[in-house]
């Protein structure tokens, strides 16, 4: 039981690591453009393979605003004016080639402003063939001889494959030709394409290619013009009549990976085959002037490279099973500069396909800006993917697992350094978001290496054996000897008779004996033959075993490490926090011992106003025991005099009545006497009051 646990434990880690996906960034590379005139002024500069440096011109809304620095740009390489296209193409393509072969999904971008070189690098030209052109030249160069069938891989229409029996994928071969004739019919065969069918093949030697699988390419071509897709391989004839391209529906499968639905995929079995169908693309591409290789674009393009690679059987014969199989694929994509109508006049149309482009190319830096933020900060905003047809259609792979180039094509006139700034700074964007880098999807077996040749030598060997004449006849090979000598004696004292049958048949006895040994060596190499057949399968799933282990033995060091780091985190915040614990008790202490300081001094103060205004309160009260004495006698005063004036005026009167006087003169003298008594009180009144 024990056993057992550990043996279901152990398959659980290596679930788990076969799970595990790192996190990278997206590699981005920078391309400058050669002069087009030797008066131009250069606002680039080259300081390694690595950086470049912007220096502003007079020009320039920062040099007038006041901005005079240098700005230097970081790429993980940086290819100068002299670089060729096959330096561009092993730096920038092969890897991603290399990663498709081992069943993961890849995309490459060129991004910059019109005129800095994107559709040049991505088409090329006759003479100088650019990057899809050198990546289907490098793919059959290398599965030529292990290429599958035709039609033994279908299209579902649903972004899958199905595999077909080997009589449909006749019935559909004896099709093929007249499908190939109406389809290369209306092909366009410019002069830049028939020279490109001379040009020089590019011979790359690919790491991941299996001589025991079997692979199919599939290629489409596709364009994204005013936020709606068109497909470039749909045939335009109609009887003779061109027929409008119809948009294409983006639509998402159930492995959540964004397909164009309904889209003409073509299987193609050799280099020459697929440039033909590329440019009877680049022919229905929609350009604003130029030939088919050149030209500005006003659309987003991108060209679709799908492999299908599925394992033999342990005879190296047929696919293992009908659905064992994995689908892989390279997008190449040459995206529209963001200032197509400066080249042209200002027309309506053509303003309305540069505001699509600009939109688009501002709703993909959007996307990239939220997708940063939400995996530097944790957060989970949503992501305007749907926005624009072109970052719906590439969701899955920022979002999904995938490996991600992108080549950034600049002009390095002073003119354009405003809008070169612009592009760095998406540059810098790209920089700091992450994919999830996916591992290999490709299915491993238990079956020995090297089948696929052993089954070629055996057919090559039984097809020589077939031709043959000598070994045609089984009786030859059936027979140990001659036929008996004759047997008739014809004379009694013949003693040869008996001799040569001895002979015979020694002779006939040591010929069996020599078959016999020959049958068992033959049985013998048999079973080692199987026997070491079995070693070699044991051997390769120890072998995958022990890749196994290493992978966990990996994957546990990594966590050890983390978990390590983690703890020494831990520590060190914790050291931090008793550190900020001891200095906040201090600092609590402190404030504790002040506010018992100004306690105490509130307390004497508060002491000391109140015995001072405990002697206020007595000196006011004797002071108002005054006030009262002092009114009291003013009241006691001043109501004599009254008595004594009204004493006065009764005495008066009796005096006046006694005298007979009129009554007016009386009235007179009365107020006469009376207001300057009364009079002379009131004052005396008021200054005692006082």
């Amino acid at each position: 039981m024990l056993a057992m646990y550990c043996k279901k434990s152990s398959k659980n880690v290596q679930a788990k690591c076969q799970q595990m996906r790192e996190r990278g960034q997206i590699k981005f590379f920078c391309r400058i453009r050669s002069m087009e005139n030797d008066s131009d002024i250069s606002c680039i500069k080259v300081l390694s393979d690595k950086i470049v440096s912007l220096t502003p011109p007079s020009t320039s809304v920062g040099f007038q605003t006041g901005n005079y620095r240098e700005i230097h740009c970081l790429f993980h390489r940086v290819f100068e004016e002299d670089a060729s296209q096959e330096t561009v193409f092993e730096w920038t393509t092969i890897p991603l080639i290399n990663d498709v072969f081992r069943g993961k999904s890849c995309l490459l971008f060129a991004y910059g402003l019109s005129g800095g070189g994107k559709t040049y690098t991505m088409n090329g030209e006759p003479r100088k063939p650019g990057i899809i052109s050198r990546a289907l030249d490098v793919i059959f160069n290398n599965i030529m001889h292990f290429q599958a069938e035709k039609f033994v891989f279908k299209p579902d229409k649903m972004n899958g494959f199905e595999v077909q029996a080997e009589e449909d994928a006749w019935k559909e071969r004896q099709c093929e030709a007249h499908r190939t004739q109406r389809l290369m019919k209306y092909a366009c065969r410019t002069d830049d394409a028939i020279e490109c069918d001379q040009q020089a093949p590019c011979y790359i030697q690919l790491e991941g290619i299996d001589e025991d699988n079997i692979y199919a390419i599939f290629i489409s071509y596709v364009e994204v013009y005013k936020n709606a897709v068109y497909d470039l391989l749909e045939d335009t004839r109609d009887y003779g009549k061109h027929k409008r391209l119809q948009g294409k529906l983006v639509r998402e499968d159930r492995t959540h990976d964004m397909y164009v639905h309904d889209v003409v995929e073509v299987e193609v079995k050799s280099s020459k085959e697929a440039h033909e169908i590329l440019y009877k693309g680049m022919c229905t591409k929609r350009k604003i002037f130029g030939s088919v290789t050149s030209g500005f674009s006003c659309s987003h393009s991108v060209f679709t490279i799908r492999i299908v690679q599925a394992v033999l059987d342990q005879f190296g014969g047929a696919p293992e099973q009908k659905g064992a199989y994995c689908v892989s694929k390279l997008c190449l994509v040459d995206l529209a500069g963001s200032k197509c109508t400066n080249y042209m006049k200002n027309t309506s149309q053509r303003l309305g396909e540069s505001g699509n482009i600009n939109n688009s190319l501002m709703t993909l830096k959007t996307c990239l800006e939220i997708l940063h933020e939400n995996q530097k900060l944790g957060m989970k905003k949503l992501i305007p993917y749907r926005d624009s047809k072109l970052t719906y259609l590439f969701k899955n792979f920022f979002e999904g697992e995938s490996n991600i180039h992108a080549l950034i094509c600049v002009n390095p006139r002073a003119a354009n350094f405003d809008e070169t700034l612009h592009v760095m700074k998406f540059a810098n964007i790209l920089k700091e978001v992450q994919v999830l880098h996916q591992s290999s999807t490709v299915k491993s077996t238990g079956f020995p290496v090297g089948r696929r040749r052993a089954n070629q030598m055996f057919q090559e060997a039984l097809q020589k054996l077939e031709q043959d004449e000598r070994v045609q006849s089984s009786d030859d090979i059936c027979s140990i000897s001659t036929a008996f000598p004759c047997l008739e004696l014809k004379d009694p004292m013949d003693d040869k008779l008996i001799h040569n049958l001895i002979q015979f048949l020694e002779f006939r006895h040591e010929q069996y004996n020599l078959q016999r040994q020959n049958l068992v060596h033959k049985v013998a190499e048999k079973e080692f033959f199987e026997h070491l057949k079995a070693v070699m399968q044991k051997n390769f799933l120890a072998q995958h075993e022990n890749t196994s282990l290493h992978d966990i033995l990996d994957f546990e060091t990594n966590k050890r490490i983390a978990l390590e780091a983690k703890e020494n985190e831990m520590e060190s915040c914790a050291e931090q926090l008793r550190q900020e614990l001891y200095n906040r008790s201090e600092a609590i202490k402190m404030v504790k011992q002040e506010l018992m300081e100004k306690k105490m001094q509130l307390l004497w103060q508060v002491l000391e106003n109140k015995q001072t205004a405990q002697k206020y309160h007595i000196k006011l009260t004797a002071e108002m025991g005054e006030v009262a004495c002092s009114m009291e006698y003013l009241q006691s005063e001043q109501e004599a005099r009254l008595k004594a004036v009204v004493v006065h005026e009764a005495q008066n009167g009796v005096e006046m009545l006694k005298k007979p006087l009129p009554l007016a003169s009386f009235s007179r003298r009365k107020r006469s006497v009376t207001s300057p008594i009364i009079s002379s009180e009131d004052e005396n009144s008021t200054s005692a009051m006082a």
